[in-house]
C-alpha cells in the first residue's frame, strides 16, 4: 500500500509544479475554440439574425413593391366567363307607341291589352 501513497503524492507534486509553471500563462481564445468545435445550430443562428438590429431603407422597398405590383397588375388577364345572354326576339318592324305618357312597343303593348280585357 505504500506504492499507491507514494504514486499519489508524486502526482500531486507534479500537479503542483504544473500549475505553478502554467500560471502566467493565460488562454484568451476559449470563445473562438467553442465556436469552431461546437457550431451553432439553425436555430440558435436564426435567433441570432432575428436579435440584430437591422434597418431597411422604406423607401426602396417602397419603389420595388410598387413596381411588382403595377407589372404584376398590367400582366394579369383573368380570364372572364362571359353568360349567354338570354336570347331577345328582335323584330325588324317594330313600333314605339306612346300611350299615357309612356312609351311602349306596340306589339307587346297590343298583347298586354288583350290579356287584360279577357
Amino acid at each position: 500500500m505504500n506504492t499507491g501513497n507514494t504514486e499519489n503524492t508524486e502526482r500531486e507534486a507534479i500537479k503542483q509544479q504544473l500549475d505553478e509553471e502554467l500560471q502566467p500563462i493565460h488562454f484568451e481564445g476559449h470563445e473562438h475554440v467553442l465556436k469552431m468545435t461546437h457550431p451553432p445550430t439553425f436555430g440558435a443562428r436564426l435567433l441570432a439574425l432575428w436579435n440584430k438590429e437591422i434597418e431597411i431603407p422604406v423607401k426602396p422597398i417602397g419603389a420595388i413593391g410598387a413596381i411588382i405590383l403595377v407589372v404584376s397588375l398590367t400582366l394579369h388577364h383573368p380570364e372572364v366567363k362571359h353568360q349567354p345572354q338570354q336570347s331577345v326576339e328582335q323584330h325588324p318592324n317594330r313600333e314605339l307607341i306612346e300611350a299615357g305618357g309612356n312609351t311602349y312597343w306596340m306589339d307587346i303593348y297590343e298583347q298586354a291589352v288583350k290579356n287584360h280585357e279577357n
